[in-house]
Order: structure tokens, then C-alpha cells, then sequence
């Protein structure tokens, strides 16, 4: 049993006693749905769907509600209905009060429906996911803000609780997401505010700093797995929100790490955060410079591609005007943009026989840029110097950055904006006149919290964060941020199209953080390459094959034990680049060429093996409308002879009680309680009646950071496969049998001919499956007289 939080019980006090004030001015206030006329709506049977997320469970109950017919606002992709439903009270119930009252004193709630194109109800599979993923999304907020709670800041947040409802008796049985509504203003007298999103965007009026500051917790609490965006609501108590993850599991709306460089990249460090002991992001002189140079009532094409007004086409004026007025579309307006946020250009992308018929010309092209990088200056030194026009300041912070990707970041109190002693340092922005210190002081910590000091796994996915903030960089995700003709004394029509000195910024502090795609782009880019992260690196950059070896070499090193797991693949492209380089240099031992391609062999094998197991999962993973629990990942049927269900009888839309007899894969038969005949049906034709738990699905993942099936239910994905593109950089420039084929070489130099032999034979096998016969005999032929 977990040991008790001594904080837990005043928490808990502190939360009722927000709910019995909320109670009471509600009494007092009256019903602000009295006009609308819902109780003469007639009632309608429901199952609402509950989610238990320490047990990962789903549970259901029935009861009866009633609901307007018309929607009272909408979104881009949903609408919502206003709702009456009276609470059951508990037997041990001693206060009654509110259940006297029948419909006209039930709780108000709001029912937010997925809807097809012509406004109607969405019953589809993936409609019916989406709600259960937002019911998840709402309580894996809620754990993280318990986690921030227990921190005691002087504003204690909580998340609205959510569950699904099922409407049985209608058509498609609809499933909605449902929440109590809340009303009323703020400590600021604001009604329902939208303080940040999933996509970048800080709010701009009301200066809240609990929400900035809650957003970064989550991602340092859940050791950079998550962050919580979407941040809206009324004062402290929150709705909706959008689980930010490092493998896109939640939903269209979960922009991955990309989302989360581009909240960091608006986050404004404050005496707040640092009292929560939340460690600095670090960002470029010339991001900190966009920073100081907007005041905070400003805003800049960047929020306002964030926001969806610029940017996407399929946002114009009036789209935009339309949002502004309507809370839901807030809501909704997100969900849509991930093609643009992420940039996704799936038209462009090449089928695998094009990849393989690609390699060798690719390979060819990177040897000759490689090779006319070496003739242009003297091999020993190594050295090309860049074509852009740089300043001082550039060259030094260039210099910076470079020694700065070699070395393994270390946290001390210099990234936590704190004396050597542990005390904080005084912020400029803490001296405010009179007129502001109402609002400042309710953001003043009490107490100095102990600095969050990222472990490995949290720098690791540090390391993903500043490198997708590189890419957006190098994308032109922010025209604000690139120097003007002015500050570069160039034409307009010589401007760069990114800042491409945060771009190396960025891909810098990745590598410090052991990201190997960080590593590979600046490897690339030393050795006179181009890479897919920015085209305009090799600009500022100067050629230098010493460090492109050993941010190679960096790449492929095993990572330490604590580290979290580390993808095979790149590691692997890393170690054919650099056998490229040396074999282009023409001047390393026969020893260290064997073991580079030794090695570069072991990583691609651990490769294909992780492709293999990869495809397994997603095969197993199944598709959607699985249902609480009623279906495994594989697609069989969860149920189990005894359980009590309901068939939908005849599959006419009519469903009856009944008992399980037998389950054969994804059949179900099921004897009915009214006339006792038997029916098999497939399983998503069956339901587990009220008041029956199942497990969400049967998984061992990471149930505190919500890596089990319950966590999320579209992923986990690859950047590939979220960002619909594949990293060039980390294609490996040599097929493996190829490779086999030259180690024999080596290993034939160096007197181990059996090895050599067995090398040869292997490397036959892999040419003859690839087509190539003429190659294939040529290597069986060496194997045989080397075993003569």
C-alpha cells in the first residue's frame, strides 16, 4: 500500500469546501438553465462510462438524463448539448436536499458530441475513440496537477471530472463526453478563459502565470513524457485540456515533442517558476532577444499561426472571427491543425523500392561531397571555412554551441536561476508598482521548493524537445525571429528564410543531451552534407571532418545504463557515415575499419530486429472501436463465459439482456434472459452490462506515466509516422550485406580468413534476395577459395 500523503486530507477538505461554496452560491443564484426548459424534455436511458486510471479500468453504471436535441454552440468538429441529470444519491446519504427537487433542481451538464459534416451525431468507431481518449486525456491532466497540488502553490488547480455517456436507445448508441458546467467569473473577473495550447500559444490578456507554470511542471514531473497544454476554464478549475507525449498516444491533438518545444519556446521563465524549483529552458540570443523586444500585450505572426488565423489555408478571416466569439470552436480549433503545426508533406514521400533504388545514387553523392570537401583544403587540416556573413557575437556564440554538443549536460543551480547556496536569485520582473501587486501576489511561492534536476530520462527527452524546436526553426515555423535587412546589412532580397543561428542553437543542446538525430545533423553538416533539419547550416558552419567523426562516433555509443531506450536505426546511419568518411580519407587502420563496421553491423541488426517487433505491436495494437474494455489489442473478444451482457438482437439495433456461453476469437454466443434461444455474434455487437469492471486492456506497461493501454489510445508512434515524413539523415548508406562484404575484405587482410569466409557467404545470401545475382556469385566464389 502506498504511504499516506500527510497533505492528502487538507487537499481534500480545501477541494470539498470549493464544491460546497460553488453549492451554495448555486442555490442562491438559481438555475442559469431555468429559461431553456429542460426538465419537459423527456427522459432518456443512459450508460455512463467511468474511468478508473490507478486501476486502468473502466466501470459502468446506468441512469437517466435529459438533453436538448439542439446543440447551443459548436465546434469545428464538435457540438454541445445542454444537459439535466439527477444525481442517485448514496444509501449512507444523510443530506437529501438537492434530490428533493426533481428536474428542476438536477445538475447542470455539458454533452460534447463528435459530429459528421452535416452536424449529425458521429456513432462511427473512431468517433466513439475520441471520446474515450478525451475522458483520459482529462484524468491524465488531473494526476499531473495532483502532482503539481502537492507542491503548494498558492493556487491549487484541479480538472473538471469527465466521463462517457452512452445513449443505447439511439441509433449507433452515440457516445459523448460529459462534464458538469461550470459558470461564473474569476479571481480577475474573467469568465471562461483559453490561457495556452497544445500548438505554441500563450495567452496574451489575462497574464495568468499558474497555467505557464503548471504546463512546465507536468513536463519535469512525468520526467519529460508529458505535458499538459490546452490549458482553459474558469479561474483554477480546468476543462478540456491536451496531453502533450514523447510518442503522439493521444489523439490528433497530441503534437508530441513538437508541441512541447513550442510551448517552451513562448514559456517566460518567472520567480514563480523558479521558487517551484522548475530548471531553465534554454533558448537562443536571438529567441531571448524576440522576448524582450515584444511586451506582453503584444502579439506576433508566430501566436498567430499558433492561434490558426495565418498560416493554414483552411483558417481565413472569418474562421477566425468565428473562434473569437465561440467558446468551443477555442476548444475544437487545435484538434485541426497538426498537418500545419507539424508540417507534414506526405505527397513528397518515397516508397521503399524508390529508397532502394535510391541508395546507391545517395551514397555516391555523399562520397563525392565528402572527397571535395578533403581536396579542397590540405587533409591534415581539415577545415572549411563558411560563406555567411557573421559578426563576432555570431562566430562566439557558434564556437559556444559546437564545444557545447560534445560534452553531457550537467544541471547545477546556474539552470535554476539560483545561488550557489540554494537560495533564488531576485528576478527584475519581481519590482512591480502598487497598482499590480494584487495580481502579483497571489503568484508569490510561501516556500522555495527543491530544484527538479532532470534524471536521464528526462534529458533524453530534453534532447528530442530542442531538437524539434531546431527543425521548426530550420521549417520557417517563426518569420519573427529571422534578422532583417537591417541587422544583417543585406538586401531583402538576400534575407535567410530561418534563424539559422537557433537552429544550431538548439541542435546543440540536443546533442549535450545525447540526442543522436542531433548528433547525426551536425556530423553531416561538418562533413560538408547537407541536412534535413535546416539547408542554410552549412552557411555558418564551418567543414571540420576531426568533429564529424566524433559527433558520430557520439551518436553510436551505447547510451548509459539509466538511459531510456535509444532506436537502433540512427545509430546505425551514424556508423555508415562514418565508415564512409574514413574510407574516403583513405588513411585509418585495417583494425579500425573492422571495428566500425563491426559495430555499424551489430546496430543494424538490433535494427531490423526492433522493426520487426514494432510492426508486431502495431498489428497487435488493432483498430479502432475496441470499446471499454470488451475487445484486447489484438482484436479477440475480452468477454468471458458468465458475463452478463447485452446482444444487439438480430444486429437491428435492439439490444437484450443476456449471459455469455462461449467465446471463439472474436465471437461471442450469448443465450438471451427472455426466451432463453442463442445467438453468436462478433464482439463489438456485444456489451458488458452496468456495474461490471473490465481492464481497458491487458498491458504491463508504465502505469504511473501512463505507458499502459489505458494512457492513450492512438499511439505510440515514431516522428515518422506523426510527422508523416522520414528523416533523411538517418538513412543508412549501405545495404548490410554490403557491408559484410567489405568487413571480409579487412578481415581477409588481417589473416582471419574463416571469418572472412562466413562473411562472404552472408553477404551472397543478402545480394541474391536483393537481386543481385552477378554480385552474389562473385562473393560465394572469395568464400570458397578462401576455404580451399
Amino acid at each position: 500500500m502506498a504511504p499516506h500523503d500527510e497533505g492528502y486530507d487538507d487537499r481534500r477538505r480545501a477541494f470539498l469546501e470549493k464544491i460546497h461554496r460553488a453549492a451554495a452560491k448555486a442555490i442562491s443564484e438559481g438555475d442559469v438553465w431555468k429559461d431553456c426548459n429542460i426538465p419537459s424534455i423527456p427522459a432518456e436511458r443512459v450508460i455512463r462510462h467511468m474511468y478508473d486510471p490507478k486501476g486502468d479500468r473502466w466501470h459502468s453504471d446506468e441512469s437517466m438524463v435529459k438533453v436538448e436535441k439542439k446543440s447551443f454552440t459548436h465546434g469545428a468538429m464538435r457540438h454541445c448539448f445542454r444537459m439535466k441529470k439527477i444525481a442517485t444519491p448514496p444509501q449512507n446519504a444523510t443530506n437529501h436536499r438537492f434530490h428533493r427537487y426533481g428536474w428542476s433542481r438536477a445538475l447542470n451538464y455539458v454533452a460534447k458530441a463528435y459530429t459528421n459534416e452535416d452536424g449529425t451525431v458521429d456513432t462511427s468507431n473512431e468517433a466513439k475513440d475520441n471520446v474515450r481518449n478525451d475522458i483520459i486525456l482529462q484524468y491524465e491532466a488531473a494526476r499531473l496537477a495532483e502532482d503539481f497540488d502537492r507542491a503548494d502553490p498558492p493556487k491549487k488547480i484541479n480538472f473538471i471530472r469527465a466521463y462517457a455517456m452512452e445513449f443505447p436507445d439511439r441509433a449507433g448508441s452515440p457516445l459523448f463526453a460529459v462534464e458538469r458546467f461550470i459558470a461564473g467569473n474569476d479571481y480577475y473577473g474573467a469568465g471562461f478563459t483559453k490561457h495556452n495550447t497544445n500548438s505554441g500559444f500563450v495567452d496574451l490578456d489575462m497574464h495568468r502565470v499558474t497555467p505557464q507554470v503548471f504546463s512546465a511542471h507536468s513536463f519535469y514531473s512525468s520526467n519529460g513524457t508529458r505535458l499538459v497544454a490546452d490549458i482553459q476554464g474558469i479561474g483554477d478549475l480546468w476543462t478540456d485540456p491536451q496531453v502533450l507525449s514523447q510518442d503522439y498516444r493521444f489523439g490528433d491533438g497530441d503534437l508530441g515533442p513538437r508541441g512541447m518545444a513550442l510551448f517552451f519556446k513562448t514559456f517566460r521563465h518567472n520567480s514563480f517558476s523558479d521558487a517551484m524549483g522548475i530548471p531553465i529552458f534554454p533558448l537562443s540570443r536571438n529567441e531571448l532577444k524576440h522576448q524582450a523586444k515584444y511586451s506582453e500585450d503584444e502579439s506576433t505572426y508566430s501566436d498567430e499561426l499558433s492561434l490558426g488565423s495565418k498560416g493554414d489555408d483552411s483558417f481565413d478571416a472569418d474562421v477566425a472571427n468565428f473562434i473569437k466569439g465561440c467558446k468551443l470552436a477555442r476548444l475544437d480549433m487545435n484538434r485541426q491543425m497538426r498537418k500545419s503545426v507539424l508540417m507534414t508533406p506526405l505527397d513528397n514521400v518515397s516508397t521503399d523500392t524508390e529508397k532502394r533504388s535510391n541508395l546507391s545514387e545517395m551514397r555516391k553523392s555523399v562520397s563525392a561531397s565528402i572527397r571535395a570537401s578533403l581536396v579542397a583544403v590540405p587533409p591534415k587540416k581539415n577545415f572549411v571555412k563558411p560563406s555567411f556573413h557573421r559578426t563576432r557575437t555570431d562566430t562566439d556564440e557558434i564556437t559556444m554551441c559546437l564545444k557545447l554538443a560534445v560534452r553531457d549536460t550537467v544541471y547545477d543551480h546556474h539552470h535554476f536561476h539560483r545561488l550557489e547556496s540554494g537560495e533564488l536569485k531576485q528576478r527584475s520582473s519581481d519590482i512591480v508598482d502598487t497598482s499590480d501587486h494584487r495580481k502579483r501576489r497571489q503568484t508569490i511561492m510561501p516556500t522555495t521548493r527543491n530544484m527538479m534536476i532532470p534524471n536521464a530520462e528526462t534529458k533524453a527527452n530534453l534532447g528530442r524537445v530542442h531538437y524539434h524546436l531546431a527543425c521548426l526553426h530550420g521549417s520557417g515555423r517563426f518569420p519573427e525571429i529571422v534578422p532583417t535587412a537591417a541587422t544583417v546589412g543585406s538586401s531583402v532580397e538576400d534575407l535567410p528564410t530561418h534563424d539559422v543561428f537557433s537552429v544550431l542553437f538548439h541542435l546543440c543542446h540536443a546533442s549535450s543531451h545525447r540526442n543522436v538525430s542531433a548528433c547525426l545533423a551536425i556530423a553531416r553538416v561538418r562533413a560538408g552534407l547537407e541536412t534535413t533539419v535546416s539547408d542554410l547550416l552549412k552557411t555558418i558552419v564551418s567543414v571540420d571532418f576531426e568533429s564529424s567523426k566524433d559527433m558520430l562516433r557520439r551518436a553510436m555509443e551505447e547510451p548509459p545504463d539509466d538511459f531510456p531506450h535509444v532506436p537502433s536505426s540512427p545509430r546505425a546511419a551514424a556508423g555508415c557515415l562514418l565508415f564512409q568518411i574514413l574510407e574516403d580519407e583513405d588513411d585509418a587502420s585495417d583494425i579500425t575499419m573492422a571495428t566500425v563496421l563491426e559495430e555499424t553491423l551489430e546496430l543494424m541488426a538490433k535494427a531490423e530486429i526492433e522493426a520487426e517487433e514494432e510492426a508486431a505491436r502495431k498489428a497487435s495494437r488493432g483498430g479502432p472501436g475496441e470499446g471499454f474494455g470488451d475487445l484486447d489489442s489484438a482484436g479477440g473478444s475480452k468477454f468471458e463465459a458468465g458475463d452478463k451482457v447485452e446482444g444487439n438482437f438480430a444486429m437491428e439495433g435492439m439490444y437484450y439482456p443476456g449471459v455469455v456461453v462461449s467465446v471463439e476469437g472474436n465471437f461471442v454466443t450469448v443465450v438471451y434472459d427472455d426466451d432463453g434461444s442463442e445467438e453468436t455474434l462478433s464482439a463489438e455487437h456485444v456489451r458488458l452490462l452496468g456495474g461490471q469492471d473490465k481492464p481497458l486492456v491487458e498491458d504491463s506497461g508504465d502505469k504511473e506515466n501512463g505507458e499502459g493501454s489505458g494512457g492513450g489510445m492512438f499511439g505510440p508512434m515514431s516522428d515518422e509516422e506523426a510527422l508523416g515524413v522520414p528523416n533523411d539523415d538517418e538513412r543508412c548508406l549501405f545495404e548490410s550485406y554490403l557491408l559484410k562484404a567489405k568487413l571480409a575484405e579487412f578481415k581477409t587482410k588481417m589473416g582471419k580468413k574463416k571469418d572472412a569466409a562466413a562473411l562472404y557467404e552472408e553477404a551472397a545470401d543478402g545480394a541474391m534476395n536483393d537481386g543481385k545475382m552477378q554480385t552474389a556469385s562473385e562473393w560465394s566464389c572469395k568464400a570458397s577459395e578462401l576455404l580451399a
